[in-house]
């Protein structure tokens, strides 16, 4: 049933004195292994974002609101040193996450996409010690003629009976139905680990199919919580992007959002939306990621004679820093004790791993430009997986090649927030900066491929710039609906890229069907492609490095490596091997120069101090944003 705007009662066949109980969900979502509010590649406290930050608001909305649920919506086993450290085979405590979880007791929780990122044996590990259920209704052993016909991977949705009191005092018993939807592209993004083991369905299918039954059965209320991101002003609904679709479902009364690390509903700033909360009538709510915030829906809820019906609604994504949420440090850090006990001897072992010494370098590392400037992080990382597959294609013919790598500049700004750049100033090099430089669990793939591929790759990460009209001043550069990750460069080779010239989404658009189209790359943004100073033909063959998440996106020729090794396994063993590094070769890539034209470039407050790698267009600092970045004009 749809809710009425939040802070009014609907127009309906109710009474304003008829008797109503208040059902309040809480939720937390993409929270990533971010759960003492610890940052362990700076190696020191984070204050305003992880779980232990938001107990104290737990604490304070349950006591608000008897019989209110809590659930988390995906993503929270993998992200930080100490997910990473509950990834190790035999382990037997419970995964960090897990335990967190049955420390606050939450009610229930679904399967995100990266939940998948370790393999199912390890899944299956960490889900036996939950003390609440685990939710999937499109995650698949195997698949039927219909959606309710299928083989589960975890229960599709949970029944949670809560006992709410109603305005005179008196109880009432409510079934509250829970559905757990998962991206379904887990079947390409960790193809090494689920190829012919796990099948999935499109998650509005699933909830479309199940909610039904779940009424059947005896849902009061449905809740949907649902691994997709709300769309944006003007974009596409899209299978990323469809939590505006599930909440349209009938029979669906709320909806708890994630994947896309956005808050919704924003109340505040110049890019404020959805303030009511609501989509198409229901309650909606993304609680960003990382625990930045706490996810709250009050359902007002009225007998009919079948069941209950929502009156009233209100969603509510609240931030978790202290100033935020009125508590002062001591307080929150007292409302978090029993986490941080729960949690504390994994704590300490990950602190001890991340702070190994493994090597050291004599220069600085950083990302503040490297979505305009080649990079030395960028240099380095490519220089490790190059190594690596050099030695495993040993003896082989495609030894003789040469081996480029594509790599990422990951910590970028972006939904991260000013603080998510990589910092790593000359001196001794640990695990912890291993893991700043490459902090996914994905692994090495190296491929067979062709000039023209290359060429069409990096168009297509040509994309995130904005397109810049020659001569004007201050554009924004950098396209903001495009995260930095996205933005793969190959160190080795040289090239310039042209942000005034057609993109390649509108050279190809995706309706198009093209991969690599070569008529359409010629007039693109990619000029000069050369390698060892003589002109990349399209027919020319390479070896190329990449990681199992890029190949799963963008599958190239045959593979020729694919092992299953972790790149910041390499990557530690590299700067292992060299013992200390002393120059990294460069630069390969830069903007093309256009002449009397400026752009604007969001990055963190070490942008202050290095600017060193983006010289060349005479970084001028201009501001901070309200969002804490600081930006520079940067002269093309």
């Amino acid at each position: 049933m749809a809710g009425a705007p939040a802070g009014s009662r609907a127009t309906c066949d109710t009474a304003e004195a008829e008797t109503t109980v208040r059902l309040r969900v809480l939720a937390t979502t993409d929270l990533h292994g971010h759960l003492l509010s610890y940052d362990y590649l700076a190696n020191r406290p984070q204050y305003g974002l992880g779980l232990a930050q938001a107990v104290g608001l737990i604490q304070r909305a349950r006591a608000e609101v008897p019989g209110s649920l809590l659930l988390d919506n995906g993503d929270f086993l993998q992200g930080s040193a100490l997910a990473e450290l509950a990834a190790t085979p035999g382990r037997r405590r419970p995964h960090p996450a897990i335990a967190a979880f049955n420390t606050l007791g939450y009610d229930a929780a679904a399967l995100g996409n990266h939940e998948f990122n370790y393999g199912l044996p390890l899944l299956a590990e960490a889900l036996k010690a939950a003390r609440f259920p685990v939710l999937s209704a499109n995650v698949l052993l195997r698949r039927g003629t219909a959606p309710c016909e299928d083989e589960h991977l975890t229960s599709p949705f949970a029944l949670i009976e809560r006992e709410l009191p109603d305005e005179s005092g008196r109880t009432h018993v409510l079934r509250i139905g829970v559905l757990g939807l998962t991206p379904p592209q887990i079947v390409d993004w960790d193809r090494r680990h689920l190829q012919d083991r796990i099948a999935t369905r499109p998650m509005l299918d699933s909830a479309r199919a199940w909610v039904p039954r779940m009424r059947a059965a005896g849902a009061d209320v449905v809740v949907c919580l649902a691994h997709t991101g709300v769309g944006q002003p003007g974009e596409p609904s899209g299978t990323e992007c469809c939590a505006g679709d599930i909440a349209a479902v009938e029979g669906v009364d709320a909806v708890v959002a994630g994947h896309s690390h956005l808050v919704f509903p924003r109340r505040s700033g110049p890019d404020s939306t959805g303030r009511d909360g609501l989509i198409g009538g229901k309650p909606v709510v993304q609680p960003g990621h990382s625990g930045s915030h706490l996810g709250v829906i009050d359902l007002w809820l009225a007998p009919r004679s079948r069941g209950w019906s929502v009156v009233r609604s209100e969603a509510r994504a609240l931030s978790v820093s202290e100033i935020a949420a009125g508590l002062d440090r001591d307080e929150a850090r007292r409302h978090a004790a029993p986490l941080r006990a729960a949690l504390g001897a994994d704590h300490r072992v990950a602190l001890a791993r991340i702070r190994q010494q493994i090597g050291r370098i004599d220069l600085a590392l950083t990302t503040h430009f490297a979505l305009v400037a080649d990079s030395r992080a960028s240099r380095l990382v490519a220089e490790a997986m190059v190594e690596h597959a050099r030695d495993r294609l040993a003896g082989r013919a495609e030894a003789e090649l040469p081996i480029l790598a594509s790599v990422t500049p990951y910590r970028t700004g972006g939904r991260g927030g000013p603080v998510n750049f990589t910092e790593i100033p000359p001196g001794p090099l640990s695990l912890r900066n291993v893991f700043d430089l490459y902090p996914f669990p994905n692994t090495v793939v190296a491929e067979l491929t062709t000039g023209v591929a290359i060429l069409a790759r990096l168009e297509r990460a040509a994309a995130i710039f904005n397109r810049i009209r020659p001569g004007r001043a201050d554009q924004i550069l950098i396209d903001p609906t495009r995260p930095g990750l996205g933005f793969e460069t190959i160190p080795g080779l040289n090239y310039r890229i042209d942000p005034s010239r057609p993109s390649f989404g509108e050279l190809a658009p995706p309706e198009s069907g093209l991969i690599a189209p070569e008529a359409a790359l010629s007039p693109g943004r990619i000029l000069g492609l050369g390698f060892r100073g003589l002109p990349v033909a399209p027919g020319d063959r390479f070896v190329l490095v990449t990681n199992s998440h890029l190949n799963a996106q963008a599958p190239g020729g045959p593979i020729l490596i694919d092992e299953g090794v972790l790149c910041t396994d390499v990557l530690a063993e590299f700067i292992r091997r060299r013992g200390a590094i002393t120059t990294l070769p460069g630069p390969g890539w830069s903007l093309a120069p256009l002449p009397g034209t400026s752009v604007l470039h969001d990055t963190g407050p070490g942008g202050l101090s290095h600017g060193a790698e983006a010289a060349h267009l005479r970084p001028e600092f201009v501001g901070v944003t309200p969002a804490g970045f600081h930006r520079f004009r940067l002269h093309l």
